[in-house]
């Protein structure tokens, strides 16, 4: 019977059609992937002879006074692109994956990245994440829809009723059949990616195709339970297609209408101005106000004593820069906070609708998420004071450019942790498909 069941499915010319179509549609995707990634690669990699050059250059011009030549250096912070991000590209298309900063004010040049059509951001990248969670599910539905419901239709159900004593089995072989050629599918595309990306075969990557079978394997339950109530063929599809837009539009789009109102993100702006608003007013104050809040800060700088008459300062001049940080990090943190708490939402939204948790996890685990942003935002902070504070001792000091060893200023990387949470990652759709298994179950038992 199973060999029966194998050659009726590989006859069928549509299923056959499907299938490449789903394939095409992935290596079109792993092809986006690539493209983004050697594009990255390219702007990261070029970083390190532009960062030379504008070092040489600046050097060379300003070279009698070291404050000038710091006020116009960038240092490059690299955010660490996995090959696996070619797979999820997630934010790292608005969110640079390098930060040039220089040891000015930092709340500034934390926004500074290319412009991007809005409508083009919400609509994502073409990328294997968009293939697995949105065309496999079609093609599985396309499948499953009429297993039970095209054999009544057909006037053939009674005729297995009476020649096969477990209808469910039957229902189950022929679901096992579509649920191998789709996977085949997926892995065949997970191989060609792993080959032509060159993505290395880690925990991360084992973890992105295990959680990508998961998806499917929920959406081949979802199916086997709608179609045991044995509705009509047009009735199966319906609901299973609204069921697909619900989830995969409906549920995200809505849920991130109420995010957006109840966790509203204006301090980003607020950080600019009040920082452009705490740096340019030090200009028309006192000097003395500005040295005691950065002295009591920094009090390792006390020594650098700055008169009231002096008509230019180094010193005063980088203390004003760092008081229009200070005086935008309530908002600074605010906003930190406030992105935390939206992705913690998205993520309790994962618990129920697995196409959410899917994108959060693989996101997570491609570090081209919302946790990966918020932590280079954290260790660009850190670098950016580390620069500073490298520095400001020869600047203050009066200390000559040859002092310095430019030769030794080079592009930095900035590397998150490969901690897994695997009972979070994997547990909420397990037990979905569980649910729906059980559920299932019940229906197919009066198939018998």
């Amino acid at each position: 019977m199973n060999n029966y069941l194998l050659k009726q499915f590989w006859r069928n010319k549509a299923y056959i059609l499907s299938l490449l179509l789903l394939f095409f549609a992935g290596l079109m995707a792993i092809y986006t992937g690539k493209k983004f990634l050697d594009k990255n690669q390219d702007i990261i990699a070029k970083s390190a002879s532009y960062q030379k050059q504008s070092i040489d250059k600046t050097v060379k011009y300003h070279s009698d006074d070291l404050g000038l030549i710091l006020y116009y250096i960038k240092f490059n912070l690299v955010n660490e692109t996995p090959r696996l991000s070619a797979l999820n590209i997630g934010l790292r298309d608005i969110n640079p994956s390098i930060q040039g900063v220089t040891i000015r004010n930092l709340e500034e040049q934390r926004y500074n990245s290319d412009f991007y059509n809005p409508a083009n951001a919400a609509a994502g990248n073409f990328d294997f994440s968009f293939v697995l969670v949105f065309l496999f599910p079609l093609i599985i539905i396309a499948f499953c829809f009429n297993m039970i419901s095209e054999e009544e239709e057909s006037g053939r159900w009674k005729l297995l009723s009476v020649q096969s004593k477990n209808l469910g089995k039957l229902i189950d072989a022929k679901m096992l059949i579509r649920s191998m050629a789709i996977t085949a599918v997926y892995v065949l595309l997970l191989i060609i990616a792993k080959v032509w990306v060159n993505i290395p075969i880690d925990a991360n990557f084992l973890a992105f195709a295990a959680l990508g079978w998961l998806y499917l394997s929920f959406w081949f339950a979802l199916c086997r339970w709608i179609i045991s109530f044995r509705r009509s063929s047009g009735e199966n599809a319906l609901i299973l297609l609204v069921v697909w837009v619900g989830m995969n539009f409906i549920v995200p789009m809505s849920s991130n209408i109420i995010i957006q109102k109840n966790y509203p993100v204006n301090e980003s702006l607020d950080a600019v101005m009040q920082q452009r608003e705490g740096y340019h007013t030090k200009w028309d104050e006192a000097k003395k106000p500005t040295m005691d809040r950065f002295y009591k800060v920094y009090p390792q700088y006390k020594n650098y004593k700055v008169e009231e008459t002096a008509s230019s300062s180094w010193v005063w001049y980088y203390a004003m820069q760092h008081m229009g940080d200070l005086e935008s990090s309530r908002s600074s943190v605010n906003y930190r906070q406030k992105m935390k708490m939206r992705n913690e939402a998205a993520s309790l939204l994962g618990y129920i609708f697995p196409n959410i948790q899917l994108q959060l996890a693989t996101s997570a685990l491609a570090k081209t998420g919302m946790e990966n942003h918020l932590e280079f935002a954290e260790g660009l902070r850190a670098f950016h004071e580390n620069k500073r504070l490298s520095f400001y001792t020869p600047i203050f000091s009066g200390a000559s450019s040859q002092t310095i060893d430019w030769n030794a200023l080079k592009v930095e990387d900035f590397k998150t942790s490969d901690r897994i949470d695997i009972l979070k990652m994997f547990l909420p759709i397990i037990s979905l498909i569980f649910l729906l298994l059980i559920l299932s179950q019940f229906k197919y038992r009066k198939l018998c």
